[in-house]
């Protein structure tokens, strides 16, 4: 399981409310008003490969990938934008996905977090989710699988009705 390091993170602002039309900071003209909105997702990780093994994952141009390298360029970024998934490498620098899940716990819509490990377990998974967190993904990531967990966490309810009822 990964080291846990101390909670040094600055507490979120409170969130502020925002219309429906999604805005792409620094993109002009990215202003999303029809049936395929864009969909913000933060990666943070301290390991580049990670950035760019998303990237080159997730090419569909709804996607909007933000990057931070640490837990602290991780809350200005949700300071300054809304995003709906946030995929946490498990051995950041300065914080804990921990961390980041009690930052974004108090917000009003908030997003989900997907945990990346390299070795994870169903013990770990249901840690994971038992304290709020939406996921975990393995890495080196799959693509099928990172597909799937980032539009699950976007539509929970439409992949859970899909799935196969097990007894």
């Amino acid at each position: 399981m990964p080291e846990e390091a101390p909670n040094s993170l600055q507490k979120l602002a409170p969130q502020r409310k925002v219309a429906a039309v999604a805005f792409v900071p620094g993109e002009e003209g990215a202003v999303s008003y029809g049936a395929r909105p864009h969909r913000r997702i933060l990666c943070i990780s301290a390991l580049r490969e990670d950035h760019d093994s998303i990237r080159r994952i997730l090419t569909d141009p709804v996607w909007r990938i933000t990057s931070a390298s640490c837990g602290q360029q991780a809350i200005q970024c949700l300071c300054r934008d809304r995003v709906e998934v946030i995929l946490c490498d498990a051995g950041l620098p300065d914080a804990t996905w921990r961390d980041i899940l009690s930052q974004i716990a108090d917000l009003t819509n908030p997003p989900a977090l997907i945990v990346a490990v390299w070795e994870a377990d169903e013990s770990f998974r249901a840690l994971v989710r038992a304290l709020g967190g939406y996921d975990v993904l393995a890495k080196p990531f799959v693509a099928e699988q990172v597909k799937h967990v980032m539009s699950a966490a976007l539509h929970p309810r439409a992949v859970d009705a899909a799935a196969p009822a097990t007894a």
